[in-house]
C-alpha cells in the first residue's frame, strides 16, 4: 500500500466581502506599523493584505509550525500555512470538515477554496509521523495555487505535466490523479501542482525553481514521503510474501493428503488380503515368504507413518503461517485506519487440521 494522497475537497468558489475585509486589512495593518505602499496596490492585492493581516495578528499552531519545519518550507510556506488557519482535527470530527465519498480513499488534509483554509488530519500511528508535513505541504500548496494568478498556472502547466509523464504509466500517482479527475476533471492541474511538489523528488529545473519560494529545502518533505510509503511498501511486500507461501503450502498438503489417503487404502486393502491368506491352512507354505510379505507391509506402513508425520509438520507450519497473516492483517488494518483508510485485508485462509492416523 503506498500511502493514499490527502484528497482535496470542497473546491466551489465562493464570492465574499473582500471591500469589508480590505478595510479591516488596512487598520490592522497600520496597528502594526506595517507601511502598503500606495492604496492602489492594496486595493489590487486584497488577498495578500489578508494573509498579512492574519500572519501579524493570530498565532499559528505550534504543532502546525513543526510540521512546516519538518517539511522544509520556507518563509512564505509557513506564513500560507498560517493564513490558511491550518487546523489540525481529531479523526471522529474530521469527516465534518473534509470529507470523501470514495471508497479506498482516506482523506487526511483539505483547503477549503470558500474560504481558504486547511483542516489536516490527525495521524496518531507514531509510524506515520512523517506523514503529517507531507500532507501539510501538499496542502499549503493548494493554497499557493488558489493565489496565482491566471497566467502563472497556465506557465507552470506544461511543466507539471513533463513532471508527470516522467513519472511513467506504471507510476502510483497516474491512478490517484484518474481517482481525482473523476471526481472533478478541473481538479487535475491543481493536484499535480501539490502532489509533485510535496511528494516528487526529481522534477524539472524550471519547476524546482518555482517550488523554491515555498520551501527552503524540498527534498526534506520528499524524504519524509519516501519514508511513509516505505512503511507502507514493507508489510505489503511482507503480506504478499506470506499469502504465495500460504498457497504454495496449502497447496502441497492438499496433494500430500490425497496421496495418502490413496495410498493408506491401497496398503489397508493388502493388509486385509494378507491376514485371510495368513490364516488359511496352508496360505504361506514357506515361513521366509511369509516374513517377506509381512515385513513389505511393515515397511509401508511405517513409511506412511513418516509422511503422516511429515504432513502433519506442514499443518503445524501453515497455521502459523496463517496466524502471522492474520496479525500482518491486523497491523495493516491499523496502519490504514491511522490514515483514515478502511481497507479489505489479503484474504485468509483456514486453519488446517492435522489428520490423525486410522
Amino acid at each position: 500500500m503506498s500511502h493514499t494522497a490527502p484528497a482535496h475537497r470542497r473546491r466551489r468558489r465562493a464570492r465574499w466581502g473582500r471591500g469589508i475585509l480590505l478595510g479591516l486589512a488596512v487598520v490592522a495593518i497600520a496597528a502594526q506599523g506595517v507601511v502598503i505602499a500606495g492604496a492602489g496596490w492594496a486595493a489590487a492585492n486584497p488577498r495578500i493584505i489578508a494573509d498579512r493581516v492574519t500572519v501579524l495578528t493570530t498565532d499559528i499552531d505550534p504543532e502546525v509550525a513543526s510540521y512546516a519545519a519538518a517539511a522544509g518550507l520556507s518563509d512564505e510556506g509557513t506564513a500560507l500555512l498560517h493564513a490558511s488557519f491550518t487546523r489540525i482535527v481529531a479523526a471522529e470530527r474530521f469527516d465534518d470538515v473534509c470529507s470523501s465519498d470514495e471508497p479506498g480513499i482516506g482523506v487526511l488534509g483539505c483547503y477549503t477554496l470558500a474560504d481558504g483554509r486547511i483542516y489536516l488530519y490527525d495521524v496518531e500511528n507514531p509510524e506515520l509521523a512523517g506523514l503529517e508535513p507531507v500532507v501539510a505541504a501538499h496542502e499549503m500548496l493548494h493554497a499557493a495555487w488558489d493565489r496565482l494568478p491566471a497566467s502563472e498556472q497556465d506557465a507552470l502547466t506544461p511543466l507539471l505535466e513533463e513532471a508527470f509523464a516522467a513519472l511513467g504509466p506504471e507510476h502510483e500517482l497516474v491512478e490517484r490523479i484518474a481517482a481525482y479527475e473523476e471526481v472533478d476533471p478541473r481538479s487535475r492541474v491543481p493536484e499535480l501542482y501539490a502532489i509533485i511538489g510535496s511528494e516528487i523528488a526529481s522534477i524539472p529545473a524550471a519547476l524546482e525553481e518555482h517550488y523554491t519560494r515555498f520551501f527552503a529545502d524540498r527534498s526534506a518533505v520528499t524524504a519524509l514521503n519516501a519514508q511513509v510509503i516505505a512503511v507502507f511498501a514493507e508489510l505489503e511486500a511482507r503480506l504478499t510474501t506470506l499469502s504465495d507461501e500460504l498457497t504454495a503450502l496449502g497447496d502441497r498438503i492438499d496433494a500430500e493428503q490425497s496421496a495418502y489417503t490413496i495410498d493408506a487404502a491401497a496398503l489397508e486393502a493388502d493388509i486385509t488380503t494378507f491376514n485371510q491368506r495368513a490364516a488359511e491352512p496352508g496360505g504361506y507354505r514357506a515361513q521366509s515368504v511369509f516374513l517377506r510379505d509381512r515385513d513389505a507391509l511393515i515397511a509401508r506402513q511405517q513409511e506412511l507413518d513418516a509422511r503422516l508425520a511429515a504432513t502433519n509438520a506442514l499443518i503445524a507450519d501453515f497455521n502459523a503461517k496463517l496466524d502471522e497473516l492474520e496479525r500482518l492483517n491486523a497491523e495493516a488494518d491499523d496502519l490504514n485506519r491511522s490514515i483514515n483508510v478502511d481497507l479489505m485485508p489479503i484474504e485468509e485462509g483456514e486453519s488446517v487440521e492435522a489428520p490423525t492416523e486410522g
